[in-house]
């Protein structure tokens, strides 16, 4: 309620309009859903709860299901020019609404702002003989229009700090990249062409210094955020950057080398020396025995007795 106007929401919940008895209410009706997204897209720029939220009321109110169910056969979903979608609601437009583009532009903007809900409605209620024109325009005009939205907020965005992004349109790859000391911490998105019909991928294997079992709970998050909570990639980067930040904050760098991420090994001090509590990188600490020829605590000089930890 707190982003969606009272009258709004009534209006949505009563979806129920018959086009051959009044056009004008059809098309009024349309233009209240396609405001409805911008107040959706606002509400998960400010907070990305707030996307779950709208979600889970709308899911409930049957909306979605309800306009695909009329404007199906109104949309020409065969357009390719994604540009020329917008020009029917330009308040400089001198031409009179038309349901076909407005059906569209429609069905175009719920996908890209509620793609889960497109995505179930696509699986479990559309009709067999729309499925593949659907898949089409999809793949031709939802898809890359919503990946280069992406990518230009990614560019614009000022609270990424250290992480640095470089993604493609024509790859369909996201690489945001994180240096610690000397190593390179990376995790890779991959956007299918029918996305958001099929899921991205999510590879985390190159976040080194991370154990296994952490980051393929990362990855699992990511997916979890892109493929059923409606999160932008923007969204899923910066939880990565945050459960980056996580594990290293508060670590201090191995005495020997100085770094908190091994460069030989990509581990993080991992022994700990039972006198001055002290962490060093294994093979950092089994050099220095070696060229010393002691098996002395590089610090504190106490024989060693340290312990491994996680």
């Amino acid at each position: 309620a707190q982003w969606l106007p009272q009258k709004l929401m009534s209006q949505i919940e009563q979806w129920e309009v018959d086009i051959d008895h009044d056009e004008k209410m059809f098309i009024s009706h349309l233009l209240r859903w396609i405001l409805c997204l911008e107040y959706f897209d606002s509400a998960g720029k400010a907070d990305m709860r707030h996307r779950a939220q709208i979600t889970s009321y709308i899911d409930k109110t049957g909306a979605v299901q309800e306009l695909f169910q009329v404007v199906m056969s109104f949309a020409q979903l065969k357009k390719q020019e994604s540009s020329n979608l917008f020009k029917c609601i330009k308040p400089s437009s001198s031409e009179a609404f038309s349901i076909e583009d407005l059906s569209t532009l429609a069905i175009f903007r719920t996908i890209e702002s509620m793609p889960t809900l497109c995505k179930s409605w696509w699986n479990d209620e559309c009709p067999r003989a729309h499925q593949s024109e659907v898949n089409r325009f999809v793949e031709s005009m939802v898809a890359p229009e919503t990946l280069r939205r992406e990518l230009d907020r990614i560019h614009m965005a000022s609270n990424l700090g250290e992480l640095t992004v470089r993604g493609s349109c024509v790859s369909r790859e996201v690489v945001a990249t994180y240096i610690q000391d000397e190593c390179k911490l990376s995790v890779v998105i991959r956007v299918p062409p029918t996305f958001p019909l099929r899921n991205v991928e999510v590879d985390c294997q190159k976040t080194l210094g991370v154990n296994e079992k952490r980051w393929r709970h990362w990855s699992l998050q990511i997916m979890r955020m892109l493929n059923g909570q409606d999160g932008s990639i923007l969204d899923a980067l910066l939880l990565w950057k945050q459960n980056v930040d996580k594990e290293f904050d508060g670590v201090e760098p191995c005495p020997i080398c100085y770094s908190v991420v091994c460069v030989k090994t990509h581990a993080m001090p991992n022994l700990e020396c039972k006198t001055c509590h002290n962490r060093f990188h294994s093979s950092c600490l089994y050099k220095w025995f070696h060229s010393s020829g002691k098996h002395q605590c590089p610090l504190c000089q106490q024989p060693w007795s340290g312990t491994k930890v996680a």
